[in-house]
């Protein structure tokens, strides 16, 4: 039988070239380059650039070039503001990362005159904070809102994106909390939603942000004054309340609900931890010091080690 795998070359016939690709008048690239893009839109790439591969290693040079990026108009700082506000609240474990970059950055952004007559003087922490008061106004309702859809039968689409809201809302809580921390936020603000979250009908729906503010600044606020002290008591008797009366409170949450109330009476000390946390500053400082070792050991004389270098001698 003959092979119809063994066919020769003459009765296929020959074999037509691979097609050629058509070489288009204007590459693609240069279509997305800085010829099409405004002077604020070239800064805005640049600041987001910079927040992408922002880390504690390289955090002093990024936060040179953030600084030097060219935000020289109102509407660049509030862009930029609200760049770094959507990373923060999307990002919680590196929420007290961008709160220190906020704390630094006041000192070195510009501030403009108000855009109205009798109106506030437009500044970075200013505008980063109207920011968070209408993100935390507009989304401290939705755990009630979750549990109400939850008993009335809602769709496992809409139930996704209030968690997904939800999440949103507890970074943003996370981040007033580390930007308090950096002294940018007065600790009244903390106790004003700390109440908020606490007093409403069902406290029990908000027992997350609850125990999310007092893991991150219940140590600030029993050290503050003896009456901070006091209406911190408050709280932490209304946590322990939560434990003993909804029966039918979620197993996480009475675990996250025992960790506060653990780590308060440790001395805010987290007893698996048998090491000191370093604050952010204390590790960028650590990390600094290793690259900027490295860089002159390697023998560079790079913009890179002068950048450093300055950044080491500043107070």
């Amino acid at each position: 039988m003959e092979d119809t795998n063994s066919i020769s070359n003459e009765e296929v016939g020959p074999v037509p070239p691979p097609p050629c690709l058509s070489k288009a008048e204007l590459p693609w690239m240069r279509t997305m380059g800085k010829e099409n893009l405004s002077s604020e839109e070239c800064v805005l790439r640049k600041v987001r650039g910079v927040l992408n591969k922002l880390t504690v290693e390289k955090y002093k040079l990024l936060r040179s070039q953030l600084i030097h990026s060219g935000i020289t108009t109102p509407y660049l700082l509030r862009q930029v503001a609200s760049l770094i506000f959507n990373r923060a609240v999307m990002e919680p474990t590196l929420c007290p990362l961008y709160a220190f970059l906020c704390f630094e950055l006041c000192q070195y952004l510009p501030s403009f005159p108000p855009d109205e007559p009798g109106g506030k003087e437009v500044r970075f922490m200013r505008i980063l904070m109207k920011y968070c008061q209408e993100a935390f106004e507009g989304e401290n309702m939705m755990a009630a809102e979750i549990k109400q859809q939850i008993l009335t039968g809602a769709s496992n689409q809409d139930l996704e994106c209030r968690y997904k809201e939800r999440r949103r809302n507890l970074g943003n809580i996370q981040f007033i909390c580390e930007l308090s921390k950096q002294k940018r936020v007065f600790l009244r603000i903390v106790h004003f939603m700390l109440k908020h979250l606490v007093e409403q009908n069902d406290g029990a729906v908000n027992v997350e942000a609850v125990c999310l503010l007092l893991n991150t600044v219940g140590k600030q606020l029993d050290e503050f004054s003896n009456e901070s002290r006091f209406v911190n008591d408050t709280y932490f008797v209304r946590l322990e309340e939560m434990l003993n009366t909804h029966t039918l409170l979620e197993t996480r949450l009475k675990y996250v609900i025992r960790d506060v109330l653990d780590l308060r009476s440790n001395n805010w000390v987290h007893p698996r931890h048998k090491v000191k946390d370093k604050t952010i500053s204390e590790l960028i400082r650590c990390s600094a010091a290793e690259v900027l070792a490295r860089l002159r050991l390697a023998g560079s004389t790079t913009t890179s080690t002068r950048i450093l270098v300055q950044d080491e001698s500043a107070p």
